[in-house]
């Protein structure tokens, strides 16, 4: 391509992320949606000329955070930069959709952690425990509010405090699904953009079509027997398997309403019977289980072939 063409496409989209910048830093709320976009200038600029050129953009992102923000908020442009470059570099691969959402997933999360680590190291700031004396904070000054009401503390507050002693466990498998949903949208978006400038893309299969490995019961089963059988907390076992657990419970919930979409679509109900469902489960738990225990069904037993078979 014309090296004179790629240079004015990389400060279009140069000038284009600066904005989005600029909308993440001074817009309160507007503007967490803009940071789900951070990697898309990124992600378009590899896919139309290539990983080594992606760089380029990179240094003049950079130079652009610097003058914005500040030191402080070039972590954050290294891992939206990051990012969209390894799915852009995905993407030029021609691989299938999960193939981009595992890379950019990854890519996500090793950025996560490496943010963690240095932010701990070099500036001994620890989100987590922060959150968490915050957190603590709150609780004892609504307990203080309660007792002078001259109400007697209840168990309540014993369970919002081993609540919160749970949050520094699960931060591994937090980090996984904020991972994996920020390069779901960041994928979502992709794909749109990439269309309308007519480059093919392998867009994900109907919900109805996910099927996961089976092998993912048979290690869901472990955990949920380890787990049961009683891990002592503070463990690094305990940890391994309550990240495990959650994780693998959403795998079997995602499994559920996969099923749900299969049968509905199977046997010609509305489109928005599905929808309806995976709404009002997500607003109330218990049906979440149900679903999870449908999604353990269906890949234990092979409902699907069972059903297509009948």
């Amino acid at each position: 391509m014309n090296p004179i063409r790629s240079i004015t496409e990389g400060a279009i989209l140069a000038a284009l992320y600066s904005i989005f910048l600029l909308a993440v830093f001074y817009l309160p709320i507007l503007g967490t949606l803009f940071m789900f976009i951070l990697s898309i200038p990124f992600l378009i600029y590899v896919v139309r000329h290539s990983i080594k050129k992606g760089f380029l953009l990179l240094i003049a992102a950079l130079f652009i955070t610097y003058i914005i923000g500040s030191v402080m908020a070039l972590p954050l442009t290294l891992m939206f930069a990051s990012t969209g470059m390894v799915m852009g570099y995905i993407y030029s691969l021609k691989k299938s959709s999960f193939a981009i959402l595992a890379g950019g997933s990854l890519s996500f999360l090793i950025n996560f952690v490496l943010l963690f680590i240095i932010t701990i190291v070099f500036f001994n700031i620890n989100f987590i425990e922060d959150t968490k004396k915050m957190m603590y904070q709150s609780i004892e000054a609504a307990e203080k509010m309660v007792t002078a009401l001259g109400q007697t503390t209840t168990d309540q507050f014993k369970l919002m405090y081993e609540s919160v002693e749970l949050i520094s466990y699960i931060v591994p498998s937090g980090m996984v699904m904020v991972s994996v949903g920020l390069a779901f949208i960041t994928q979502l978006v992709g794909n749109q953009i990439l269309n309308r400038i007519h480059f093919s893309v392998h867009p994900f299969p109907p919900i109805r079509e996910w099927h996961f490995p089976k092998s993912m019961l048979w290690y869901y089963l472990i955990v949920m027997i380890l787990y049961m059988i009683g891990v002592e907390q503070g463990t690094i076992l305990f940890t391994i398997v309550i990240n495990f657990l959650i994780v693998l419970e959403i795998i079997m919930t995602i499994q559920g309403f996969s099923f749900v979409f299969f049968y509905s679509h199977r046997n010609n109900y509305s489109s928005a019977i599905p929808v309806i469902i995976l709404v009002v489960s997500l607003l109330l738990p218990f049906l979440l289980s149900i679903i999870r225990i449908l999604g353990i069904i269906d890949l234990g037993f092979d409902l699907r072939k069972r059903m297509k078979r009948s």
